[in-house]
């Protein structure tokens, strides 16, 4: 399932850095989490990283949409 708004949506699975990942972030729950974080937050959801760690095995990862 594609969402159209979200094209270029990259997802990956592995470890995530916290302290090295200069771009704005969140753990979530799930995907649809990361979603409504974007929307809540103004942004736009670039990535979305499994690390499989519990609680929050998802990373979502943000962008300022561009100026338009």
């Amino acid at each position: 399932m594609t969402d159209s708004s979200q094209p270029d949506l990259k997802r990956s699975k592995g470890k995530f850095d916290p302290v090295t990942e200069t771009r704005d972030w969140s753990a979530a729950a799930s995907e649809e989490r990361c979603k409504r974080l974007a929307k809540a937050k103004g942004k736009r959801l670039v990535e979305i990283i499994d690390t499989e760690d519990e609680p929050l095995p998802i990373i979502c990862i943000f962008e300022d949409y561009p100026d338009e």
